[in-house]
């Protein structure tokens, strides 16, 4: 084993428990800050769960995996994990991806000046895309199912090379890392087009600013969803290409730096909260609430157990003090 691919195994015992906390803490605090009901009233914001909920699934399969590697215990080396480990770690990715497709989808047609297309950005249609998107990611990635074979006799997950497995290979790869990215881009670069369009049309009216302003914003923490998902995937992806079509490339070195680039890409399942934070000031006022209505919470539990000791004491002073009045009076 290379020494780079050794240092990214003893790494990921540390690195890994820290990237599933904070995919965890991060994703579990977008999925209640978009339920807000001011959130919640924009179709976008279902995407945006709905991102955050294959972010948190591949984070449970794949930490795990990455940590117990060093140990090589291996899930995918048995019969079931053979056949569910590759198939789940390119499903759920592929649709967190196509969550930011629709997005972003949303976003043109919510900030175009068609009505035809305005009327397509409604909270019924988001329901339906995510259901049927994250059927039709499972139907795309069904062949790593048949792709992959336990071999009993080495114990090991072995991949079936004949022409089917590299025209799927090669379809997967142009999918994700190309028609992904640049579905990003160009629904990312007309919704700013759009936005601009509106700025420099009549302003509108008072009653409007406030669901204008929301939807501007979730425009923009889109913009920045997209801008960090490509930073982060689009390096595995072109080490992934170089592996599959180009066999001399499947050195130790390669092999380790790839497994350097898996980590990488975790932090696309966590950073972007803290620049939503950072930029959207709707966002971070209902982040901010959260935090306040915990510490309320906990002030209030605080103050209702305060007083039912006092009122507990001084109930019973007074009981005393009658029952010594009650004697008092028959002597």
């Amino acid at each position: 084993m290379s020494t780079l691919t050794e240092r990214v195994d003893q790494t990921s015992i540390y690195v890994q428990p820290i990237l599933f906390i904070l995919v965890m803490i991060t994703n579990i605090l977008n999925i209640c800050i978009l339920r807000d009901r001011t959130l919640r009233s924009s179709p976008c914001s279902y995407y945006f769960i709905s991102f955050s909920i294959s972010s948190i699934l591949y984070t449970c399969i794949l930490c795990p995996t990455q940590s117990l590697r060093r140990y090589n215990i291996l899930w995918i080396n048995t019969t079931v994990g053979c056949k569910l480990n590759p198939f789940l770690l390119f499903v759920l990715p592929l649709q967190a991806s196509l969550m930011l497709i629709l997005a972003s989808f949303d976003r043109f047609c919510s900030s175009s000046i068609s009505v035809k297309l305005r009327s397509m950005s409604n909270i019924r249609v988001a329901r339906w895309s995510i259901i049927l998107g994250s059927l039709l990611c499972a139907l795309c990635m069904s062949p790593m199912i048949f792709i992959y074979d336990f071999n009993s006799t080495l114990h090991l997950c072995t991949q079936y090379s004949n022409l089917l497995t590299t025209i799927f290979t090669f379809g997967q790869i142009i999918l994700y890392y190309i028609l992904v990215p640049i579905s990003m881009a160009v629904f990312g670069i007309l919704t700013i087009s759009n936005i601009r369009q509106q700025l420099n049309r009549v302003r509108p009216i008072a009653g409007n600013n406030q669901h204008r302003r929301t939807e501007s914003q979730l425009a923009r923490m889109l913009i920045i969803q997209i801008s960090v998902h490509m930073i982060f995937a689009l390096p595995f992806g072109i080490i992934y290409l170089m592996n599959t079509f180009m066999l001399s490339s499947r050195t130790p070195f390669i092999i380790g730096l790839r497994l350097a680039f898996v980590t990488w890409q975790q932090c696309d399942y966590f950073v972007p909260f803290f620049l939503y934070t950072l930029s959207s000031s709707v966002y971070r006022v209902k982040f901010f609430r959260i935090l306040k209505l915990k510490h309320h919470d906990n002030n209030v539990t605080i103050h209702v157990t305060q007083t039912q000791a006092y009122n507990t004491r001084h109930n019973g002073n007074r009981v005393t003090l009658f029952e010594a009045t009650k004697c008092n009076t028959a002597v």
